[in-house]
């Protein structure tokens, strides 16, 4: 436990993590600033990992154009591996993340996700049809969205916030043979 204690201290020490503040003192905030760093304004450094919003929104249809409706549109996060049916890792959080993330289309097909998380040259949407033969069965799909500088808004983009990628879809189902 000690040594692990230890390299955690120096892995800390090397990336940096005790100088991550401000120039001025925190604990006493009246503190004439000291000579040399009279008259700058005060400098923050921060450290941790680029973040964007994603916000995606769409319409499931048949091959007919139709709205087709309780189509559950899953967003897979950086690192998971999946195939249109299977996604892969624990059984019971890939459970928990597939409901708990997940965007089911209304009567009218459509369907909205928003998130954040890392940027991503890409997104990776998992659509199934989750309802049985309720309203027709179709094969599930694995989209890949290209995240394009033109779907990125960077009005507010700051330090690491780098924006908000904002796309619309249209999806096309297959009938299960």
């Amino acid at each position: 436990m000690r040594l692990k204690s230890w390299l955690i201290a120096t892995l800390m020490g090397a990336l940096g993590l005790s100088s991550c503040e401000s120039h001025r003192q925190a604990a006493t905030p009246k503190a004439d600033p000291e000579p040399a760093v009279r008259g700058r304004e005060e400098m923050r450094l921060m450290y941790g990992v680029p973040t964007m919003n994603y916000m995606i929104r769409g319409q499931v249809k048949d091959a007919q154009g139709k709205p087709v409706k309780d189509i559950r549109v899953n967003m897979l996060e950086r690192g998971m591996e999946a195939t249109a049916d299977t996604l892969y890792g624990d059984p019971e959080r890939v459970k928990e993340w597939l409901e708990e993330s997940a965007a089911v289309t209304d009567k009218k097909g459509r369907f909205e996700l928003t998130g954040r998380g890392t940027p991503q040259e890409q997104v990776r949407l998992m659509v199934r049809d989750v309802d049985g033969r309720k309203n027709g069965e179709y094969k599930n799909q694995l989209l890949e969205v290209k995240v394009e500088e033109g779907d990125v808004d960077r009005t507010e983009a700051g330090g690491w916030y780098q924006g908000t990628f904002r796309k619309d879809l249209d999806v096309r189902m297959e009938k299960k043979d």
